[in-house]
């Protein structure tokens, strides 16, 4: 609820910086790693938004899968287990630099300047 609380906090922030008269959409990057449960965030955004200034806001949340870079031979791929990641070419289980998978932030947040052009 508290990540969902500081999203909605950057979201009102935002759309006060920019001028928009409403805001539309926000989406948000979810990495296997970030560890924000996609089904809770979506559960505590319709909890919490009604009555504020994010109340009828679509929340689009994408989840973003675990990719990394084996320590001994380079090879770059996404481990089928987030736990267990043995590399497919070289067998080494640890040692390995993430790439992509712990990120949670705003990717982008749509709305309405209240001009005639449509979306911002």
């Amino acid at each position: 609820m508290s990540l969902v609380q500081q999203i909605m906090n950057i979201v009102v922030q935002e759309k006060q910086a920019h001028g928009l008269v409403r805001v539309t959409r926000v989406v948000i990057s979810n990495g296997a790693l970030a560890g924000a449960v996609t089904d809770s965030l979506e559960f505590a955004w319709e909890a919490l938004s009604p009555g504020t200034e994010v109340e009828g806001v679509e929340l689009l949340v994408q989840e973003v899968p675990l990719k990394v870079s084996c320590g001994s031979c380079g090879e770059v791929f996404l481990p089928e287990n987030n736990f267990c990641m043995p590399c497919p070419k070289c067998g080494l289980e640890i040692g390995h630099r993430v790439l992509e998978g712990k990120e949670l932030r705003i990717e982008s947040i749509e709305g309405d300047d209240g001009s005639d052009q449509g979306p911002v």
